[in-house]
């Protein structure tokens, strides 16, 4: 192959690599394996989070039924101040999770 060949190859191929997004560096490493196995690592993470989550909103319902149960309301309230602090913790636990996607 003569040298000018060789050149006008490489110049064509450095060409199509600048100007194509799917041929960059960058999109390369966005669309590895690996990226797509964090970002579903992630997404399982967020919809372990999501279903805690919605378990403990839907415990706090119970406690009603707790202190018409015959609980003391001392206790139910301790119960719902333990949580809402969870439910707050999970809340920003998943929108961290969300931001770090």
């Amino acid at each position: 192959m003569n040298i000018k060949k060789w050149l006008k190859s490489l110049v064509f191929l450095l060409v199509i690599v600048a100007t194509a997004p799917n041929l960059s560096p960058v999109s390369w490493q966005v669309h590895t394996p690996r990226a797509y196995a964090a970002e579903e690592n992630g997404m399982a993470k967020i919809q372990l989070i999501l279903k805690k989550l919605r378990a403990s909103m839907t415990s706090m319902k119970d406690f009603d039924d707790l202190e018409k149960a015959g609980m003391p309301k001392r206790d139910v309230d301790r119960l719902r101040r333990a949580m809402s602090q969870k439910i707050k913790q999970l809340t920003d636990e998943a929108i961290a999770s969300i931001h770090d996607l």
